[in-house]
């Protein structure tokens, strides 16, 4: 069972005790208690200096960020890097209590999330899946991001928009996501809180960090948190904790060395594997309510993540950096799923098929880089220069097992509604090798901005190396006697990936540039038979302005894009997933898929106190014979999230607002419109369609002193009714009703 509110409390509470004891707090309390209200009455308005925000966005109040590297590797401004980036700072992300990956990127302009079911989810950007991961700028090679993961550990998350083979290798030109962690404070600090919300969700974190020894030249941070909630899909509950600790020492004063590692288990029951039906076995519309869930009780797929991480900065002379890291990461999960995927709903609430299987397996991740980055001069002007080298690899595994005798008719289920007696099905793990994959991928990367004159500057790069994929799937007798053997390799070596971007200056706060990049994606989707689909090729293109105003506390952002693709996995829903493997086939988009779009984005501080961040997204894709494609994703969207600081008496209430915003998306489905001699049902095409709708929602948080502060905040204002998926699987995913969430938050 899971634990109550309770349990959370107390573990927060507990987890303060025991990091913070009495004489610390006797120690640091007073001689910062009376320079903590100042500073709180500076933060919003004053804590921007002329030179601008750094990359650290923590403390800072502000919705935007002063550095980021995702897009090249070098440390550019917004203003400075040549392709539309977004970032979700630790401030909007406190404001709006963005806790998940997918909460964050929901408010993001330009991506779309979906859902495959209660525990999958996708993101989208500019008509293509998002596959490239970054954390802390170290690719992530996992095949999906299933752990959704929780956000208390990170500073900030960066998505830069469009192909950025210069420093992910192989990707589309959707976007690249880098979740960036959050760092050792030079002076102490703590924070702890919880919260609670509609459907029993309850939460709690303790974050605390600082000087250790060595006058400050050893300093860590321990981030901990936990999540007990239940959902308004019936029967569905979860519970994730999430550690996070990190040491950084100054080993010379040229020389700063951290480790650390992370840690997210998310432990789930009543877990779906689809939709839920669309039409009745009638033909009609099924009409089935918000809380539908046609899983077993017992059904569950968990997931736990491990990673440990280190990173080296050597400073060498004239500003010259010296860097190294290495990530090793193991996921695993072990649960099985039961779920009423397919059919239609009869009148007695029969008519729905199961799928069933076992989750189990492991995946096992280790990545390191190493690059050199520095300014050099040349024909009398200052530049900078940035090379490198790095690997990536991810083995994936699970092993064989023998499936034990079940009853008759057990994947019918008699009465969707009521799925309490269906008993968990026996099977018999082995040790013997069942199915497994590998990726790897390795390659140098080089590039270089140039400071053509005062205005016009060039981001020129190029990264080259090889990529290869390995896929294995055994099958044995009753004997556990090997009978047959699928073993599937593709190796493309010699990837050249150039990057090339021209920014000039119109004004100081102006400035337009365009960019170009080649894409090259080798596939490890499969199609029906089992065959990798051959890699995607094309090219992307952008053109754009952006500013900086206010002393670079406001971005602002407009951009065309235009790209184009061959052979683009398509997922093959005519095709049931592998009832042992749980894998999907997919089916290329074959040549000529051209998507082309409009951007606009402001971000920051608007005013004194008023963060802002609006993105505005228009995307066109095309199949190779002109007709629209990924129709389940909208042509336009909206994105709005903005906090207001009231000046004077009301300096301690801060209010705010949300709007998601999108139009039409439609899918097509398999509609029952008869039935032929024996019985059976007789299907036609038929689209279901998902007409444009907004999402709003409301924040407010005030501040008691310069310590406690209580927040309210409500997602889905109205209530609104709509699916967030469509066509899936022949079914539908409904987006989440109205929630309200009180929380309770603590600093030092």
């Amino acid at each position: 069972m899971f634990a109550p509110f309770t349990r959370s409390m107390t573990l927060t509470f507990g987890l303060c005790g025991a990091v913070l004891s009495p004489e610390l707090l006797a120690e640091t309390e007073p001689a910062q208690s009376a320079d903590r209200g100042a500073q709180a009455l500076e933060l919003d308005a004053t804590s921007v200096t002329a030179q601008g925000l750094g990359a650290t966005t923590e403390n800072t109040g502000s919705y935007t960020t002063g550095s980021m590297s995702t897009a090249t590797r070098l440390n550019l401004s917004i203003k400075e890097t040549p392709q539309s980036v977004s970032v979700v700072t630790r401030q909007q992300m406190d404001d709006f209590k963005l806790d998940t990956l997918s909460e964050v990127l929901g408010q993001t302009t330009g991506v779309v999330v979906q859902h495959l079911d209660s525990d999958r989810v996708i993101y989208s950007s500019r008509g293509y899946s998002i596959d490239n991961f970054q954390i802390d700028g170290m690719l992530n090679t996992f095949n999906r991001m299933k752990s959704d993961s929780d956000t208390i550990i990170y500073d900030r998350i960066e998505v830069v928009r469009g192909a950025t083979g210069l420093t992910t290798g192989a990707g589309d030109p959707s976007a690249t996501v880098n979740m960036v962690r959050k760092r050792p404070t030079h002076e102490w600090a703590a924070k702890a809180g919880v919260s609670g919300g509609s459907y029993d969700n309850y939460y709690s974190y303790v974050d605390v960090g600082g000087p250790l020894g060595f006058d400050g030249r050893l300093r860590g941070r321990t981030v901990l948190a936990y999540r007990d909630s239940q959902s308004f899909r019936d029967n569905y509950q979860l519970q994730r904790e999430v550690g996070y600790g990190i040491l950084e020492a100054d080993l010379t004063d040229s020389t700063t060395l951290a480790v650390g590692y992370d840690y997210q288990d998310k432990q789930v029951q009543g877990t779906s594997w689809g939709t839920v039906p669309y039409w009745n076995a009638s033909g009609g519309k099924a009409n089935l309510p918000r809380s539908t869930n046609m899983a077993a009780h017992w059904s569950s797929w968990p997931l736990r993540d491990k990673t440990a991480f280190a990173t080296l900065d050597q400073r060498l002379g004239h500003d010259w950096h010296l860097k190294a890291a290495y990530t090793h990461r193991d996921s695993d999960s072990d649960g099985k799923v039961y779920y009423g995927g397919a059919g239609f709903p009869e009148a007695d609430r029969s008519g729905m098929t199961a799928w069933a299987s076992h989750m189990i397996g492991t995946q096992k991740m280790r990545v390191y880089d190493f690059n050199l980055a520095g300014p050099y001069s040349l024909l009398g002007r200052e530049h900078e220069l940035m090379l490198g080298y790095g690997e990536a690899e991810r083995r994936e595994s699970s092993p064989y097992t023998v499936n034990g005798p079940t009853p008759p008719g057990y994947a019918s289920i008699a009465d969707w509604k009521y799925m309490g007696g269906i008993a968990k099905f026996p099977d018999t793990v082995t040790n013997l090798p069942g199915s497994g994959d590998s990726t790897r991928q390795k390659a140098g990367y080089l590039a270089t901005r140039l400071s053509l004159s005062d205005e016009l500057h060039a981001v020129l790069g190029s990264r080259y190396g090889s990529w290869s994929a390995h896929s294995r799937s055994r099958r044995y007798d009753a004997n556990n006697q090997l009978t047959s053997l699928e073993d599937t390799r593709q190796q493309h070596n010699d990837m050249w990936t150039p990057y090339a971007g021209l920014l000039y200056d119109l004004t100081p706060e102006y400035t337009a540039y365009v960019s170009y990049t080649d894409i090259f994606k080798p596939q490890t989707r499969r199609d029906a038979s089992r065959k990798y689909l051959e890699p995607v090729v094309g090219s992307n293109y952008e053109l754009g302005l952006k500013g900086s105003l206010l002393e670079e506390r406001l971005n602002l952002a407009t951009a065309v894009f235009w790209s184009k693709q061959d052979n683009v996995a398509e997922l093959d829903s005519s095709v049931p997933p592998d009832p042992v493997t749980g894998e999907e086939f997919y089916k290329s988009g074959g040549k000529g898929g051209k998507v082309q779009g409009f951007e606009a984005e402001v971000s920051g501080e608007i005013l004194p106190g008023w963060n802002l961040t609006a993105g505005y997204t228009y995307t066109h894709a095309l199949n190779g014979e002109n007709q629209r494609a990924n129709s389940g994703e909208p042509m336009n969207m909206l994105r709005l999230s903005t906090a207001y600081r009231l000046p004077g008496q009301w300096r301690a209430l801060t209010v705010g607002g949300s709007l998601n915003w999108q139009s039409e998306i439609y899918g097509n489905s398999q509609r029952p419109v008869g039935r032929d001699g024996d019985g059976g049902l007789v299907t036609e095409n038929t689209r279901i369609h998902q007409q444009a709708y907004s999402v709003a929602g409301l924040m407010s948080r005030y501040e008691f002193d310069s310590h406690l502060s209580a927040s309210l905040n409500v997602t889905n204002l109205f209530d609104k009714k709509y699916y967030e998926r469509v066509g899936f699987y022949n079914g539908v995913y409904w987006g989440e009703p109205r929630t309200m969430t009180l929380s309770l938050d603590w600093k030092l």
